[in-house]
Order: structure tokens, then C-alpha cells, then sequence
């Protein structure tokens, strides 16, 4: 089934015993594991835990996920349990370093890792999540967008824009692309696609992302590197690329182990196949200069109205008469450092300005920021909440008239607007469910409480 180079060079690797017990874990289904969103869900559940991850979960089978509203919701995000080890590293050196973070999660797309980090952030920090290919930075601003958190800038650049953008970072989080071997049992395809000559270019790719990234990092910053292969040249020998150009490795602990790096393997962690380093900056890098850029983003003068919406202070900014709320220091950031890069998003959109009125935009509920007390709310039922989330209008009957916060079990789901004796639909279009769901396939994760 595997390629005969890759098992030899797994038995040179890892010995004899460690191979055998990796292989055969790869013959066994793949657990799946999910992390909770504790700012809009505040549960525990009764399942087994990911040790590394305080949100993360095991369910006992894959139930059908677009069947749950707090999944569209972002209550929780499905996430591979091995890569939830970002936790351990990130809280190591936030522990060494508490000012405000800069934060940039460069190969971000699903969203994983950046609503990972969202998790762990701060309100005063922030966090630039890029994707270089184009066709995947919708799906990361829909999760980032479910996910809640307000203090991101998401792009859509090559690792050289950054390089050139100066030491302006605390950390640069590189989940780097890769020959996907740790994952062979939950992507088989990817076992045709293995070849030595394939590895050797990811290695490449790797070697200049990262000769690319730590330019932008800031003296005593930090790396945190990763991928999902057991290759070592994918993995240690670009941990030695970093040391060799000023950066340490930096000691974390994952299941009482104590280590600068560490190769989760599916027959030793429950999870996929896994690596992890960090790394610290010690010397700075001649070459990289911060560039003096002229601001673009200009603020509106302060409105009540788009005041209200929110609940905290802001920059307004008008951008095609879509008013949008900048935390004050992420907008400092962007105009200071970040002009020369592909915005794709930025803030929190609050709503379209007609005239002098602003109709509240479709992904404004999903928002930490978000003013709760602005609209009234009315909760759903299941079934209601899946019509809701398939775009159909409601029959509610009700006098009042205007936009409403639709929730199930307490958790906004989205908008609605009072028509007479129903609710037109104000979920987001391109985000709405598209398959017919049976009700066999119903689930949601509040149930298993």
C-alpha cells in the first residue's frame, strides 16, 4: 500500500518497533476531535479531552457537522487533535513574552490554526492571518468570521511580501505545505501522489518560506514551525535552517515531555501524524529594513450609529459605503506596517450606509464586538434553526417590526428582519446549507451534555 523508499526510510528513521506500530496505526480509522469556541460556548463536555488542548474534544464517531447550527454558529471548530499542540507552544512563549502580540499565521487557510490562536489571544493583540492561494482565502474568512474574534487582518501575499515588510512581528506561525504523510490514512489519495521527487520540492518550498518569514520577525520573536509529515528534511532539517540564521530552540511540554520539537505519530498520540518546534530569534537579520509606507485607511468621523453597534471603541472607516470597526491598535498596524499587502479583510464589518442609515451587515452577530442589547432576540428550534440556516423564510408570528437576533440554545446564528407574519432570512448567502439533511443525520453538540 506504501510506497517501498517511504517505509525504508521510516525503519532508518524510527527503528524497527516504532514502524511497525506507526504502520499499523495508519491501517486504523482516524479519530476525530473538535475544539470548543468557550466565547460563545461555555460547556464542558462529557467526552475524552485532547491533552494538549484545554478546548479540545474525541466524539466517539463523525456525526454530520453542517447538520449542527452552533457548528455554522462557531461554537466549535472540527480540527485535527494533533495540530491543536499549537496550544503547548503558543502558551510557552506567550509566557515569555506578555506585551500586546503581533501575531501572523502565514499559511492559514482552512482557519485551524488562526481560530486556534484567536482563542488564545488578547483583546490588545492581533493577528494577521495570510493565504497565498487566492481560492482558499474565502473559506479562511468564513471560519474567522464565525469564529468571533475582531482583531484580524486577513491577506492574501507570498512569504517574500512579508520578508520585505521588516521586523514588525512578536510571532510568525508557519504551518508550512508539505508531502502530507502524516496524513495518508484520512487522505489516501495523497499515498499516490507520494514520490521522493515531490518531498524534495516541498522541502525547497519550505526552505525559502521560511529564509522569507524570519526576516519579518522582531529580535527576541518567535517561530513556531509545523507540518504533517514524518519526513526529516521537511521537518528537523528546517528546524537547523532557523538555528543557523540566529534563532534558538525554545523548550515546551506536550504530555509531560519537555522538548524544543516535538514528531507526533499516530501510534504514540492520538491524532495524526504531527511535527511541532520553537524556536526563538536572537539575531537580527541585516538585510531586513522596516519600509515607511503612507497610510491609506482613513477613519470616518464617529457616528452614534455605528457606535451603537458595537461595544467597544473604534476606528470607523468607509470603504464602498460598508462601514467597518477597527480596534484602534489594529488599525495603527495595518496603516503603519501593512499598505503593500493584498487586504482582503480587516475589523468587523458593521453594515451598509444608506444615507444616513445603516443596514447592519449579515455577519454582525457572529462578532465578539458585536452590541447584543441592539436588536431583540428570538431562539430557535432545531428544526427552525436548519430551515433558517438553508435560507427559507419563518413563519413567526409577531407585531414587532425591524431586525432580530436569531439564536439556538442561547448562540447567535444570524440575522432576521420582522415582515408581518414571518422573518425574512438575513443569513449569509454564500454560507447557507446546501444538502438536503435527513433526520437520521441530526446532531448537535450541545445534545451530548
Amino acid at each position: 500500500m506504501y510506497p517501498d523508499p517511504f517505509k525504508e526510510r521510516l525503519f532508518k528513521q524510527l527503528g524497527e518497533e516504532l514502524t511497525y506500530s506507526l504502520l499499523k496505526a495508519l491501517e486504523q480509522d482516524a479519530p476525530t476531535s473538535l475544539r470548543i469556541n468557550h466565547r460563545k460556548l461555555n460547556i464542558d463536555l462529557p467526552l475524552e479531552k485532547v491533552t494538549w488542548c484545554k478546548s479540545g474534544f474525541y466524539l466517539p464517531q463523525r456525526p454530520l457537522f453542517v447538520s449542527d447550527p452552533l457548528w455554522h454558529a462557531g461554537a466549535y471548530y472540527v480540527q485535527e487533535a494533533s495540530s491543536m499542540a499549537l496550544e503547548k507552544a503558543f502558551l510557552k512563549l506567550k509566557s515569555l513574552n506578555e506585551a500586546p502580540l503581533s501575531v501572523l499565521d502565514l499559511c492559514a487557510a482552512p482557519g485551524g490554526k488562526s481560530t486556534h490562536l484567536a482563542s488564545l489571544l488578547n483583546n490588545n493583540d492581533l493577528l494577521v492571518s495570510n493565504e497565498v492561494i487566492q481560492s482558499r482565502v474565502s473559506v479562511l474568512s468564513e471560519n474567522l468570521n464565525k469564529w468571533g474574534y475582531p482583531n484580524i487582518i486577513i491577506t492574501n501575499n507570498d512569504s517574500k511580501d512579508f520578508g520585505e515588510l521588516g521586523e514588525i512581528f512578536d510571532i510568525a506561525v508557519v504551518d508550512a505545505p508539505c508531502s502530507g504523510e502524516g496524513l495518508f490514512r484520512k487522505d489516501t489519495a495523497s499515498i499516490q501522489q507520494w514520490s521522493e521527487d515531490n518531498i524534495r520540492t516541498c522541502e525547497l518550498r519550505q526552505n525559502r518560506i521560511l529564509n522569507e518569514v524570519m526576516k519579518a520577525i522582531k529580535p527576541n520573536g518567535f517561530i513556531i514551525y509545523s507540518t504533517c509529515t514524518f519526513n526529516p528534511g521537511e521537518n528537523e532539517n528546517q528546524v537547523e535552517l532557523l538555528i543557523k540564521n540566529g534563532f534558538e530552540p525554545v523548550n515546551f511540554e506536550i504530555n509531560n515531555q519537555i522538548k524544543s520539537s516535538f514528531q507526533l505519530l499516530p501510534s504514540t498520540h492520538k491524532g495524526e501524524g504531527f511535527f511541532i518546534a520553537l524556536l526563538q530569534k536572537k539575531e537580527t537579520l541585516n538585510n531586513a529594513k522596516n519600509l515607511k509606507i503612507k497610510p491609506s485607511l482613513k477613519a470616518e468621523k464617529p457616528n452614534n450609529a455605528f457606535q451603537n453597534l458595537i461595544n467597544i471603541e473604534a476606528v470607523f472607516i468607509n470603504h464602498k459605503d460598508n462601514i467597518i470597526a477597527i480596534a484602534p491598535h489594529v488599525f495603527d498596524f495595518y496603516n503603519t506596517f501593512l499598505q503593500t499587502l493584498k487586504l482582503k479583510q480587516i475589523g468587523t464589518q458593521l453594515g451598509q450606509l444608506n444615507n444616513s442609515l445603516i443596514m447592519p451587515s449579515d455577519k454582525l452577530v457572529f462578532s465578539d464586538i458585536f452590541n447584543q442589547e441592539v436588536f431583540p432576540k428570538n431562539e430557535l428550534e432545531y428544526e427552525q434553526a436548519l430551515e433558517y440556516l438553508s435560507k427559507q423564510a419563518l413563519s413567526i408570528q409577531n407585531s414587532n417590526k425591524g431586525y432580530l437576533i436569531l439564536t439556538y440554545k442561547e448562540v447567535n446564528i444570524g440575522l432576521g428582519k420582522y415582515a408581518g407574519n414571518r422573518i425574512n432570512n438575513l443569513f449569509p448567502n454564500e454560507w447557507k446549507i446546501r444538502k438536503q439533511i435527513q433526520k437520521s443525520e441530526y446532531f448537535s453538540i450541545i445534545n451530548m451534555i
